[in-house]
């Protein structure tokens, strides 16, 4: 027994010790197109469906988790979740490649496998920085569960999963206020991983990773102030040492001052959340969240010229982003500029053509543009792809069955 408890922690510290390499958001999106899981799901069209029985299936069939999160995020690609969960399926999935990215190091720097599923999760951030990671303590426990019955059986002890998972837990239970706040927070006791930050925080030189990992249990719990204040207490700290030296995973000081925009947006303090945004790209000009976020801003102010003028910014810098295409074409046509509206939801479809929401817009586009035909086109085109419990279904059947009407009725042009 005390073998494998020696093994389980050498195992745990490598995990605690690994830090992801960095990813441009250039990189490979989803990979190659993978069958949907046959019978998995009633409506094959409802990306939530398909989240959901991914997390069903994560640890006992991988395998058809990371199949369902890429259809997820192929059917919403604006969904955080369906991005990171991909990322977190792909590693239960290859063992070699998952054991590369525990290890950390020279290799896993140089892995264009990691750096691709780094991308993944780098989306998921820009598209909700306080996203729920809940895969990341079952990806941890599924891997030193197996390679510890690896490790045994390769030096013929005679061990069952059970007494593993005791091991396990007795070695959890052990670990420091951080690593067991991690733990807590990945099984969703919130209370738990704030007091025991909390306490890591007190005994830790560097205090801005336990800071960061308060402000976002902080922020999804609603605690605006509070969360505030730790992302701001681990900016001023990052900002006045080497980064180099930090280590926890994607020590972006725009990423964090995108959070604080978007925490502040919560208060309705748009003028603290514009600030916020505006640190972002003065940390990384090429941040395009924080420009889509201020155009969002400036349109829900009626400033027209401005949010147009600021998601134009970010489609130059991200125009691969089919979601960020689709959030343009929509203002675009909110501002009554159809034609460079229809544009836009023409990339987003061309991009991500299983994305339901711009074909229904690009068919209300079409209409104020007057050719039926194409919003016919749309219109068809987004009930093949929606889910039966869209919010537009009802809509766009309403509009496709008047615009065919009109269509049909309408004398043929000499």
């Amino acid at each position: 027994m005390s073998r494998i408890i020696a093994l389980s922690a050498r195992i745990v510290v490598a995990c605690i010790l690994a830090v992801p390499c960095a990813a441009s958001l250039g990189a490979q999106r989803l990979g190659p197109e993978v069958p949907r899981p046959k019978g998995a799901v009633a409506d094959t069209n409802d990306a939530q469906a398909w989240f959901d029985y991914g997390v069903r299936r994560f640890e006992n069939d991988p395998e058809a988790a990371a199949a369902a999160f890429y259809w997820a995020a192929r059917l919403n690609p604006g969904s955080a979740d369906a991005w990171y969960a991909r990322r977190a399926a792909l590693l239960m999935t290859d063992e070699g490649l998952r054991r590369t990215f525990v290890n950390g190091g020279r290799h896993a720097r140089d892995s264009k496998q990691l750096r691709a599923l780094d991308s993944l999760y780098l989306r998921a951030l820009n598209l909700n920085p306080l996203l729920y990671r809940r895969f990341d303590k079952r990806l941890l426990i599924s891997h030193i569960t197996r390679e510890t019955l690896r490790e045994a059986q390769r030096s013929g002890s005679d061990v069952s999963p059970g007494e593993v998972d005791y091991v396990i837990t007795t070695w959890l239970q052990r670990a420091g206020p951080e690593f067991r706040a991690w733990v807590a927070y990945g099984d969703g006791k919130f209370d738990e991983a704030l007091r025991l930050y909390a306490s890591a925080e007190k005994a830790t030189k560097f205090k801005a990773g336990v800071r960061i990992e308060r402000g976002r249990i902080l922020g999804m719990r609603g605690e605006v102030d509070s969360a505030v204040a730790q992302f701001r207490l681990a900016l001023t700290e990052m900002r006045s040492r080497d980064t180099k030296d930090l280590v926890y995973f994607y020590d972006s000081k725009a990423l964090f001052e995108h959070t604080i925009g978007i925490l502040l947006e919560q208060q309705s303090d748009y003028a603290g959340a514009r600030d916020a945004y505006g640190k972002a790209l003065q940390e990384d000009l090429a941040f395009y969240p924080a420009h889509e976020r201020l155009g969002l801003l400036a349109l829900g102010m009626h400033d027209t010229t401005t949010a147009l003028s600021e998601l134009d910014l970010a489609v130059q810098i991200a125009g691969d982003e089919p979601f960020l295409r689709y959030l343009y074409g929509w203002a675009l046509g909110a501002a009554g500029k159809y034609q460079e509206s229809s544009e836009q939801l023409k990339k987003a479809v061309e991009l991500e053509p299983y994305f339901a929401l711009p074909h229904v817009t690009l068919g209300q586009v079409y209409e104020q543009l007057h050719d039926g035909k194409s919003a016919k086109a749309a219109y068809t085109a987004y009930l093949a792809r929606a889910s039966q419990n869209d919010p537009r279904h009802e809509l766009a059947t309403t509009r496709l069955r008047e615009v065919t009407e009109i269509l049909n009725t309408t004398p043929a042009k000499p």
